[in-house]
């Protein structure tokens, strides 16, 4: 859904980027992290706070039950949704999942 909702909103051939890393210090220490960037013309500051709520969407196709359905399956594995966006540039969600233990990479 993020990798589908990224490469929809692109206004250019650079279109999305996705990127996981495991996290090996600091408070992420034992933690995933994928990044999913767009560089479309990004998410209005007043949306953001809106945009996982169910049912709530901007485009006309939409059901509105994309991000809240990502946001719901990352909580209830212990992880984390974030969303950075400016208007003009693009957005980035950030994901971050709890390894599993004895796991120190990402194979």
């Amino acid at each position: 859904t993020l990798c589908l909702h990224a490469s929809s909103t692109s206004d250019d051939d650079t279109g999305a980027a996705a990127s996981a890393a495991a996290a090996s210090g600091g408070s992420a220490r034992g933690h995933a992290v994928l990044e999913i960037e767009d560089t479309g013309c990004g998410i209005p500051e007043a949306v953001q706070e809106q945009i996982f709520e169910p049912f709530y969407t901007t485009k006309r196709d939409g059901t509105g039950l994309g991000l809240a359905t990502v946001q719901r399956l990352v909580e209830q594995q212990g992880g984390s949704i974030q969303v950075s966006s400016l208007e003009g540039v693009g957005t980035t969600f950030r994901v971050r999942l709890m390894l599993a233990e004895g796991n120190h990479g990402i194979a």
